[in-house]
């Protein structure tokens, strides 16, 4: 009977330990893509060669790959960009305006002056409120990102006037932060990025919708 009942309680024991143990699991890998509308404060054309109109930039548009790496409570979001702005000539004209130009400004016109941007950055990803369906979540992350600017000319009533050199690729570092959701597999994002160029530093709003698969 002893026997017996220490049998039991063994067994009782051995199953008890067995349910506590936790399986280890390893990271699970998604790819997805994602399409970017983006605002932008980047050093624009310079008016009497003092004052930068950074503003002459309207949205910028773009896209990218990315790769999410997942662990229990933390993933990590390696992804690479691009991202394109061109000058605004309404957005210009307001500038001109607004530095004393008056009506005049509506004669002058804009062309060229494109900024193309290919980013690459590792975030972190942490989720503030998962839920079952939709899960919140804060990121930051640095990278490079290279940049160049094609060459822009200013006109007044269909005369050039002036030009601006643009210049050739750039690579710089780069950081971020943001905040995202997800929703099952569709997340939508939003990060301050800063590019640390020569003099000035560039700035960039990305919002971004993707899919991870």
């Amino acid at each position: 009977m002893k026997y017996g009942i220490l049998a039991a309680i063994i067994l009782i024991f051995t199953h008890q330990s067995q349910a506590q143990v936790v399986p280890i699991v390893g990271p699970t890998v998604t790819f997805g893509v994602h399409g970017n509308l983006t605002i932008a404060d980047l050093p624009g054309p310079m008016v009497s060669g003092a004052t930068p109109l950074a503003e002459v930039y309207g949205f910028g548009y773009g896209g990218g790959v990315h790769l999410d790496i997942t662990f229990v409570s933390l993933s990590l979001r390696v992804s690479g960009d691009f991202t394109t702005f061109s000058p605004d000539e309404e957005n210009y004209r307001n500038a001109l305006a607004a530095l004393g130009a008056g009506t005049v400004a509506t004669d002058f016109s804009i062309e060229g002056g494109r900024v193309n941007i290919i980013s690459a950055n590792v975030n972190g990803k942490l989720p503030v409120l998962p839920l079952p369906v939709v899960s919140p979540y804060v990121t930051g992350g640095v990278g490079l990102a290279r940049i160049s600017a094609d060459a822009a000319e200013i006109s007044f009533l269909g005369m050039m006037t002036s030009s601006y050199p643009g210049f050739g690729s750039e690579t710089k570092t780069s950081v971020n932060i943001g905040v995202g959701v997800d929703f099952a597999s569709l997340f939508v994002e939003a990060k301050y990025m800063w590019i640390f160029t020569d003099g000035e530093t560039s700035s960039y709003v990305p919002v971004s919708i993707g899919i991870s698969l």
